[in-house]
């Protein structure tokens, strides 16, 4: 556990009307339940209710004992720290907490823990993660759209507004998910967001980043019944989940964010107004303290709260969070928003707990930085001047994105065009393992790819076929298969998928739909969707692929070659940038050639001789399995 201040089980700040106070009932208990068997023994339990912190607690339980009870300067919370041995059996427990002649009684379970080749597998390069927004996928359930007590329901009209999708539509679509051939499925947050939207100035909460209850599901999604069965559905279907969390803040009607437990639970915005976004300042040598500062301290937006993980107390709350929800849900992996802005040391032991107790787990950090030195930083074992280890798995690529963006867009020359992308992977030196990257051509933050190629489908394929074909684990965002439009702005990259909303006139989860989908918009939507999901199965398949060598030839002509190789097998991909037919020398390549005498495109299934010259057509990638 990280080291906590030392506080006395009496806060000398409690008036003596707060003394004498009358207990009341207990409110919360966080985390409700716990489990019997972790690596750490150590548990807290956040207590809530009026005048709580002024009780006496004790239990009697064999295998548990109550190391540590402290009182905080709001009367309101209790906090105990359990000690729970490797003698502790699954069972129910009475916690009692006495104040003069009061007595209140609290009943705490501890469970057996499960353990399932099914559950907590983690996620690398062997799969490709369909990452999807909840409230914009499918509404399978509109009787959850209007919750009573609730501060927002659903409004069609409104872009801002929540549109109703939930738990339920991602389950009744998790056959078209797996049939697209996604592995692994990241949802964006799903905890209870009750917070109020302000449509005039462009903000909703409907992405989930506000979180005002950490260990629920939002009600207008479902239960955290629900969600537990859906991942129990999706990983019985051979697809991992990813869950999202936030530990840099939360929103402003987090219940505790109303009553704070201590001064310093957060960040005073008064004082350190809001963040400058500059992540560089974390490990730049030459930053001042003042912008250092900013980027940590500093409030994401008005309305979220910017938490103080150096309060202990406040740490041990999050890293239990997640753990609770690991065990609870099952979950196979956790993407962290904003990872570089809490405090890194937190952050690092965080990370560390939380592979302590699930070696085979894996974490995606989003550091979203402006070079590849400034992302590896924050890769586990990266040689920083001071020390710090991250301890972090993957990190979230966003060098490369911009190289495959940039790549498609601009005129090829010395260091553009594909080259962008032959200089960007030529700096995975600096990482210490490339391949666990997460990498994207568009998610929730970003311009949707199609609208960053300039609607191009013939780029859009070119890139979709890089990003399968590559190092790396890659990402899709939901439509990306059927070539949704969106600018950089909120929330036009966010818009709903056709056919997820009852009465929809297109249903794109349909071959049927996409076609009416593709004449409406006169795309070739039908041919796109096919393209990428023959490479993504062909892809699931290929050893080569996920755990292969990448050797890379210097792009000539905005032709890019490269080849994925292990001892059993090669794979050589060509891509061609440019609009014109182009002979391809394949002599530059002997050193993988001299083996083979053809090549099947696995796109087109076409079979290429491999003897002095390749004749390109413009603007076509080739994924060419190579044959003796």
């Amino acid at each position: 556990m990280i080291k906590r201040f030392l506080l006395t089980t009496c806060f000398i700040l409690f008036t003596a009307g707060v003394i004498h106070a009358q207990l009341a009932d207990i409110e919360r208990v966080e985390p409700e339940f716990w489990w019997a068997g972790f690596h750490e023994t150590e548990l807290q339990l956040l207590v809530y209710g009026d005048n709580i912190g002024s009780s006496r607690a004790s239990l009697n339980y064999p295998g548990v004992t109550l190391k540590q009870v402290i009182s905080v300067e709001n009367p309101n919370y209790l906090f105990l720290y359990l000690d729970v041995t490797d003698e502790a059996e699954p069972g129910t427990f009475t916690i009692i907490f006495k104040k003069g002649d009061r007595v209140l009684t609290h009943e705490y379970t501890l469970l057996e823990r499960e353990f399932s080749s099914t559950r907590h597998q983690g996620f690398d390069s062997s799969d490709v993660i369909y990452l999807l927004m909840p409230d914009r996928f499918a509404n399978g359930d509109p009787t959850n759209d209007e919750i009573p007590g609730m501060i927002e329901g659903v409004d069609m009209d409104e872009p801002f507004a929540r549109k109703g999708g939930d738990i339920k539509g991602i389950s009744d679509n998790l056959e078209y998910i797996k049939d697209l051939g996604m592995t692994a499925i990241w949802l964006n947050p799903t905890f209870e967001n009750d917070m109020p939207y302000n449509y005039e100035i462009g903000a909703g909460f409907y992405h989930g980043y506000a979180a005002t209850d950490m260990y629920k599901v939002d009600r207008r999604f479902g239960t955290n019944e629900e969600f537990v069965a859906m991942i129990q559905k999706s990983q019985e279907m051979g697809m991992k989940v990813i869950m999202d969390k936030i530990h840099n803040h939360v929103g402003t009607h987090h219940w505790f964010i109303k009553d704070l437990p201590m001064a310093d639970w957060i960040h005073d915005q008064a004082v350190v107004g809001n963040t400058n976004y500059r992540t560089d300042t974390i490990m730049d040598p030459y930053a001042s303290q003042a912008d250092f500062n900013s980027t940590v301290k500093g409030w994401f937006v008005d309305e979220m709260p910017d938490l103080n993980q150096r309060n202990p107390l406040l740490a041990d709350y999050l890293i239990q969070n997640t753990i609770w929800w690991i065990e609870y849900s099952g979950i196979d992996g956790i993407r962290m928003d904003t990872h570089p802005y809490p405090y890194q040391d937190y952050m690092a032991e965080w990370t560390r707990r939380v592979l302590e107790e699930y070696p085979d787990f894996n974490i995606v950090g989003e550091v979203w930085m402006q070079n590849v030195a400034t992302t590896a930083w924050w890769q586990y074992d990266f040689p920083t001047a001071s020390g710090y280890n991250s301890y972090l798995p993957s990190v979230t690529d966003f060098p490369l994105y911009r190289a495959i963006v940039s790549g498609l867009n601009e005129e090829p020359g010395w260091d553009t065009g594909l080259a962008r992308i032959f200089y960007t992977l030529g700096q995975d030196f600096l990482y210490t393992d490339p391949f666990l990257n997460v990498i994207f051509v568009d998610n929730h933050d970003l311009t949707r790819f199609m609208t960053s190629v300039g609607e191009d489908y013939e780029k859009y394929k070119l890139g979709l076929a890089m990003l399968l074909t590559t190092r790396g684990i890659p990402q899709i965002y939901y439509g990306t298969e059927i070539m949704k439009m969106g600018g950089a702005n909120d929330p036009d990259k966010r818009r709903i998928f056709p056919g997820g909303w009852p009465g929809d006139e297109i249903n794109a989860f349909t071959a049927e739909g996409r076609e009416k989908l593709g004449q409406k918009r006169n795309l070739p939507i039908p041919e796109v969707f096919e393209y990428l999901r023959t490479i993504v199965h062909w892809r699931n398949g290929k050893e080569v692929i996920h755990t292969g060598d990448l050797t890379h030839f210097i792009p000539e002509n905005n032709v890019y070659v490269y080849f994925r190789h292990n001892e059993d097998e090669t794979v050589m991909v060509v891509v061609n940038g440019s609009t014109g037919d182009y002979s391809l020398s394949l002599g530059r390549f002997d050193e993988f050639l001299y083996r083979y005498s053809s090549g099947t495109d696995i796109i087109s299934g076409d079979e290429f001789e491999l003897d002095s010259n390749l004749l390109l057509d413009g603007m076509r990638a080739y994924i060419l399995e190579l044959s003796r």
